[in-house]
């Protein structure tokens, strides 16, 4: 097995600094580009240190099971009897792993993905810019989160993932908007802040102005957050419930927790509330690294206080990334910035998203192990 000399850095660093420990780390799977069933052979002849193995189940509207009649989801081509997940989550447990499923509840679509957009012919489930277009976000197609139709397909989604497949550990999500574009100009989620507040967003200066000068910016920026928390809360309900209580870990961009309020009201990022709150019950954090030189570790630090002072139980991953904003990564590239820095010591969530990635993602798991024993 190669691997680059970045990524021996990254794992000598992490070792150094005393990164989780023997067995403690995660991998995230991207079937069908990638082949499950091999890679947790690999894991298990190599003797690599990963104690969670997270399937995603669910891109672009495509499930690898059935979902639920009447969904905007369908069937993944060949995953249409759902047997092929199942045989996964058992060949994970025999070779000593736990298992979550894996989803981005809102981008339903990435400017990367090789398959067709499930939002095309479904604009009444995408959530709109400040210009009422979602054509020019570079992340990708987000579903609308203020949607009762959106809502109600996710937590059908997943209670049916939970009942379909007890032998699941817990989820894995992604739950944002985009961080580069002011989502939430649909009509749902101009009807949602007209319930709450009498205020459509539309008539609402963006721009120009900062939200202690504004009061319905500020009041709409808050309640962004509260009703993003209020969803989220109500799908980890639906789950926790079909599943007898299981766990769901989410992703967390760590910086955020800093953030101005104008900037964690657009990326809705706002885990600390979520975590204090035990919306979820715990988090991958990642450093961004897409903010210059400093700033991604300069954030991470400020994000990464904030989350010791609530002390939450439990203990959060650290991202290994090989997408960031929608765009690919690379795994090398990511793990030589991150090897620059003193790092708190918390087990690994290593994420290829391309097929292309699983090498560096195994080879990098290969040096932890090395370093670990």
């Amino acid at each position: 097995m190669s691997m680059s000399v970045s990524i021996a850095a990254l794992a000598w660093s992490l070792a150094l600094f005393g990164q989780g420990g023997p067995g403690g780390h995660a991998l995230r799977v991207v079937p069908p580009e990638m082949d499950v069933s091999a890679t947790i052979r690999a894991i298990q002849s190599e003797g690599l240190p990963v104690d969670l193995l997270v399937i995603d189940v669910c891109r672009s509207g495509q499930a690898l099971f059935p979902p639920p009649e009447g969904s905007p989801f369908v069937a993944r081509s060949g995953f249409e009897s759902g047997a092929q997940l199942r045989e996964w989550i058992d060949e994970a447990h025999k070779a000593g792993m736990r298992v979550y499923a894996g989803m981005n509840l809102l981008r339903w679509w990435g400017p990367e993905s090789t398959d067709p957009n499930p939002l095309e012919t479904r604009s009444d489930l995408v959530e709109l810019d400040s210009n009422l277009a979602c054509d020019g976000i570079e992340e990708g197609v987000f579903a609308s989160p203020w949607s009762r139709a959106v809502q109600d397909a996710l937590r059908g989604l997943l209670t049916k993932l939970a009942t379909d497949y007890p032998d699941l550990d817990g989820l894995y999500v992604e739950w944002r908007l985009s961080m580069t574009s002011c989502l939430g100009y649909s009509d749902a989620a101009r009807a949602a802040s007209l319930r709450a507040l009498s205020i459509d967003p539309v008539d609402v200066h963006l721009f120009g102005i900062e939200p202690d000068d504004s009061p319905p910016l500020k009041a709409w920026f808050e309640w962004r957050l509260s009703s993003f928390r209020e969803i989220l809360g109500g799908i980890r309900e639906a789950f926790r419930t079909a599943s007898g209580g299981k766990p769901m870990l989410c992703r967390a961009t760590c910086g955020a927790g800093a953030w101005k309020l104008r900037y964690r009201a657009i990326s809705a990022q706002d885990w600390l509330e979520w975590r204090f709150h035990s919306v979820v019950d715990d988090l991958v954090l990642e450093i961004d690294l897409t903010r210059g030189v400093n700033t991604p570790i300069n954030e991470f630090r400020a994000g990464y206080r904030l989350y010791e002072t609530i002390q939450p139980p439990g203990q959060p991953y650290l991202l290994v990334p090989g997408e960031l904003r929608g765009q690919r990564v690379s795994l090398p590239e990511a793990a030589e910035r991150m090897d620059k820095w003193p790092l708190p010591q918390l087990p690994l969530f290593v994420d290829p998203a391309q097929a292309g990635q699983l090498e560096s993602a195994l080879a990098l798991l290969a040096v932890l192990r090395d370093n670990e024993r």
